[in-house]
């Protein structure tokens, strides 16, 4: 539909610098209270949009942002709409308009006339897949892992990002991707090594909050690197 974008495409058409390529309305509503979410609202707010409007359907203080983007996308005059769920999105000669429910428990609907919507709902584990797998989920859907080589409990399989810490930073994913390396490695050569800004506070900011099995230990690899097909050249 015509005006309606994800999150994640209308930051990205950001970050190559090209505004003109990016789509902006005059009023924009944006579906979501998380980071990306809050992403979306200052940067459309910046970019020149009239009125900016972030609909969440919990209130304030169940929003999953952090404190600080929130207060940022205060000061950069974003409205909000709290307790408000989509329904529906309405498209007509007049424009684009959202349909939501008040979650209050008056069950009130009412529209938010706007000419852009960007959903920022995130997305969906494919979990059917990956309990076909062999991956161990914990009770908030999240992949448990070794939390210092990202390995699963499937040893052939490491894991990353989202689907092991509920969504954070992509910082965050960034550094669970070098430690997986480093454990892929030494699954795959028994050698230890270590990229650098592999071991900044990272283990000990996320011990407590990301689901974690520990491995019996071992003195070489875990999967030999014939059985995976990887041929020798040295």
């Amino acid at each position: 539909m015509n005006g309606v974008i994800d999150a994640l495409d209308f930051i990205e058409r950001i970050k190559t610098r090209d505004w003109k390529s990016v789509p902006l309305g005059r009023t924009v509503a944006v579906i979501g209270a998380g980071n990306t979410a809050v992403d979306a609202v200052t940067q459309a707010k910046r970019l020149g949009a009239e009125r900016v409007l972030m609909v969440y359907r919990k209130t304030a203080e169940e929003m999953s942002a952090y404190e600080y983007e929130y207060e940022l996308a205060k000061m950069d005059g974003v409205e909000f709409v709290w307790q408000a769920a989509p329904v529906r999105i309405l498209s007509d000669e007049r424009g684009l308009s959202l349909q939501c429910e008040k979650t209050d428990g008056s069950n009130q609907i009412f529209e938010i006339p706007c000419d852009m919507i960007i959903k920022a709902i995130g997305q969906q584990k494919q979990v059917e897949f990956l309990q076909g797998v062999g991956i161990e989920l914990d009770e908030k859907g999240r992949v448990i892992v070794n939390t210092e080589t990202m390995q699963t409990t499937n040893p052939r399989i490491f894991a990353g990002g989202d689907c092991v810490n509920g969504g954070r930073e992509a910082v965050d994913a960034a550094q669970t991707g070098k430690l997986a390396a480093q454990g892929i490695h030494f699954s795959l050569t028994g050698e230890q090594v270590e990229f650098a800004g592999a071991k900044i506070p990272f283990i000990e900011k996320i011990h407590g909050e990301m689901p974690a099995f520990t491995p019996a230990a071992y003195d070489e690899p875990a999967i030999p690197a014939e059985d995976l097909g990887i041929k020798s050249y040295g």
